[in-house]
């Protein structure tokens, strides 16, 4: 495996592109097809500012283990590092009602109703940021639930009083204790469509 050089300020993170979610047959970690309006023909549908109002923040939380020290001889002897609990703080200016209601699992009546607790549906979850370099870094999430923060309606005055769709995603581990991974396609050998396959349980195109 020949070592790949190193890309001029190929590093950080610089706003958000795009997010995109897809609702996953836990037992299969398969996509579901026609989990939510307006998926691709994957079952995986991308935040937009035509349909949607854009995502304007994805705060990942929880990354890193947490860390216990064990004490002996009044020192510390020994360190013991545990499962990392992430969870991420996702906020978009809104999502289209009916797929807010698909990521949230509220069921329509079919006569303009939806579940206002609705019930956890299991999300596999791809956020998309840019590196300084201008390359893009994605942080993919095999399963989680999708929850939703309060709301603090208020009245209009000279100006709308807008209140966000602020969403909490608490991702879930699979059979191998993995919540994800980050891929950057500036590394040679990156594809997309095994990013697909990896997070989003797509079936390999023949």
């Amino acid at each position: 495996m020949s070592e790949q050089p190193l890309l001029a300020k190929d590093g950080g993170y610089i706003g958000i592109q795009y997010a995109r979610f897809a609702l996953i047959n836990r037992a299969t970690s398969k996509p579901i097809v026609d989990g939510i309006p307006g998926a691709d023909e994957n079952g995986i549908y991308k935040v937009s500012t035509a349909i949607d109002g854009g995502v304007t923040q994805a705060q990942l939380s929880g990354l890193a283990p947490s860390v216990n020290r064990i004490w002996g001889n009044n020192a510390v002897a020994d360190i013991s590092i545990g499962k990392s609990q992430p969870s991420v703080a996702f906020t978009t200016n809104f999502l289209n009602h009916m797929v807010l209601a698909a990521v949230l699992g509220r069921e329509s009546d079919g006569k303009g109703g939806y579940d206002l607790e609705g019930k956890v549906v299991d999300l596999a979850m791809e956020i998309v940021s840019s590196t300084v370099a201008g390359g893009a870094v994605h942080f993919g999430f095999f399963d989680g639930y999708m929850t939703q923060g309060d709301l603090a309606l208020q009245t209009n005055n000279e100006n709308e009083s807008r209140v966000n769709d602020a969403l909490t995603y608490s991702p879930i581990a699979n059979d191998a204790e993995k919540i994800g991974k980050i891929y950057y396609d500036s590394d040679e050998g990156f594809e997309q469509a095994t990013l697909d396959q990896e997070i989003f349980g797509v079936a390999p195109k023949a």
